[in-house]
């Protein structure tokens, strides 16, 4: 009877131990897998810092009347930039439009702060700006630093919303969650065929490593 529960265990063991063998593998390629994808991404952000503009509106506020003014800004605001950089093919191009108008950009979000009562002051910064990472329907900008032009509303002490500019992705289609063609297009053209890929693909996390460890504890 000993020897039957002592055998039972033992084969329990072998189990157990073969079944962390085997996660721990799979564990080490995912491992290997995300220390290149993460050198991958720093490569991606090092070219999309120069070659994307990304946009930053700083609510005065977060009641709710602040947060409901920015996103009417940011409305006035995008609709005339994308309506004269449509045709833009470089970052270049839609750099210097911003700079260049950025006067009548400033006009056009102090006249939607009025057109709805308030008289807050805007003010407007373009250079680097550090950004969490973010998903714009089917494309994941990872953390890191970027070209930015951001417009603060009074104080500028709310929640902020940010898009990308250039390439145009402020813009998803909310029946799908997918951005538009013409846009991935732009962002494609300025990346190379992986580094498109790291910011077209949502990416595994350590917390998979994680849960297969609880798994070889139990």
């Amino acid at each position: 009877m000993k020897t039957s529960l002592k055998k039972e265990i033992t084969m329990k063991y072998i189990k157990q131990i073969s079944f962390c063998m085997v996660i721990a593998i799979f564990a080490t390629g995912i491992l290997t897998w995300n220390i290149f994808l993460n050198l991958e991404t720093k490569s991606t952000v090092s070219v999309l810092s120069h070659s994307a503009i990304r946009f930053h509106i700083l609510a005065n506020s977060d009641s709710v009347s602040d947060q409901a003014l920015k996103m009417r800004v940011k409305e006035s605001v995008v609709n005339y930039i994308y309506e004269k950089t449509g045709d833009f093919k470089t970052v270049d191009e839609a750099k210097n439009f911003i700079l260049n108008n950025d006067k009548t950009i400033k006009s056009i979000a102090t006249k939607a702060i009025a057109d709805n009562g308030y008289d807050y002051t805007v003010s407007s910064t373009f250079g680097f700006s550090d950004f969490p990472v973010k998903t714009y329907g089917d494309v994941i900008f990872p953390k890191g630093t970027y070209t930015s032009y951001t417009i603060k509303i009074g104080n500028g002490k709310g929640h902020n919303w940010w898009c990308v500019l250039y390439p145009p992705l402020c813009f998803v289609d909310v029946s799908t969650g997918v951005l538009p063609d013409n846009s991935k297009k732009k962002l494609r053209d300025s990346l190379s065929d992986t580094q498109y890929h790291t910011v077209t693909k949502y990416n595994f996390k350590f917390k998979y490593l994680k849960f297969f460890n609880n798994l070889c504890q139990n």
